[in-house]
């Protein structure tokens, strides 16, 4: 898990979303034949300042941040890099969200387009930040497991579905007829795909699931386990303190901030309860140290999960 310094969790949010490690890399999908590769932004001494500095001082990082109409996590992840890729100076933004329509009916959108100095050329970049657990088949997987058997928390996103889009539909967009004259408007003619997939994976506590097809080992798995679990006190999760995360702060590794508490185990089994009596659905949990600061994360499911 990547930890970052910073005291502004909404830094600790931007420095995770821009550089650290993706969910999958493409060099190790089927083929090695796709058209777009994994996004390159690395954490240089420079950029480590400009952080640094923003941290210092995060009122532009906050104010952009406040203009964004959404609250849902992968507008705010999108968010993140729109300020990035907007004060970077190794390229210029060019559009952002950007709708592809054709007859009335819009086709998709180009997250982001920019142009990259060192290569001279246009990027489209697609994003995507995704939470998923992984499921025992009962199949023999050897070394790697299926995409179909990592789903997301609620049960209606599955890896497999997800990057069966992304790779399929829309990091083909600026080939459609309707994309080419628009991107032409911007003094677009020729670009570069890429894709930058962040997020965790999850494995059940007690099964060695194998990591999907193409994983990238650099990220780690955490485990999830169901709230009657908690019980037996297991010890892939033991920690000083327990803090469930509320949705907007599953990014970074969380902090407690000075003077919080965390949860001890047995008040964490309760106050999970007490949630998921009212809204059935899985909790993504913070194992602390004895300073607060997140040494592993975990789901908390309710028995029935996921319940196809």
């Amino acid at each position: 898990m990547s930890i970052y310094p910073y005291q502004t969790r909404e830094v600790r949010d931007l420095a995770w979303a821009c550089f650290s490690s993706p969910l999958l890399d493409t060099d190790a999908m089927e083929g090695n034949s796709l058209e777009a590769t994994n996004c390159a932004f690395p954490l240089t001494a420079k950029r480590r300042r400009w952080l640094e500095t923003l941290d210092q001082n995060p009122a532009p990082l906050l104010q952009h941040l406040s203009d964004q109409r959404s609250r849902r996590l992968g507008l705010y992840f999108e968010s993140l890099w729109h300020f990035f890729i907007s004060r970077d100076d190794t390229v210029d933004l060019v559009a952002h969200n950007l709708p592809v329509r054709e007859a009335g009916r819009t086709l998709g959108e180009f997250d982001i387009l920019y142009f990259c100095r060192r290569r001279n050329c246009h990027v489209h970049l697609e994003l995507a930040v995704k939470f998923y657990l992984g499921r025992a088949s009962g199949e023999k997987t050897g070394t790697e497991s299926a995409w179909r058997q990592w789903v997301g928390p609620e049960a209606r996103d599955r890896l497999d579905i997800k990057m069966a889009h992304m790779l399929g539909h829309q990091i083909h967009l600026s080939k459609t007829e309707a994309a080419i004259p628009l991107l032409e408007s911007l003094g677009v003619e020729q670009l570069e795909r890429e894709i930058e997939v962040k997020g965790y994976l999850f494995r059940p506590l007690d099964c060695a699931l194998p990591p999907p097809l193409a994983f990238n080992p650099t990220g780690g798995i955490h485990p999830w386990l169901r709230l009657s679990d908690l019980a037996d006190k297991p010890a892939g999760i033991a920690a000083d303190s327990y803090h469930v995360l509320p949705r907007e702060h599953w990014l970074s590794a969380a902090r407690l901030e000075p003077g919080a508490k965390g949860l001890g185990i047995t008040e964490l089994e309760q106050v999970l309860g007490g949630e998921m009596k009212q809204r059935p659905a899985p909790r993504l949990v913070a194992a602390l140290d004895s300073h607060g600061q997140e040494i592993e994360r975990f789901f908390v499911t309710q028995p029935d999960w996921p319940g196809l």
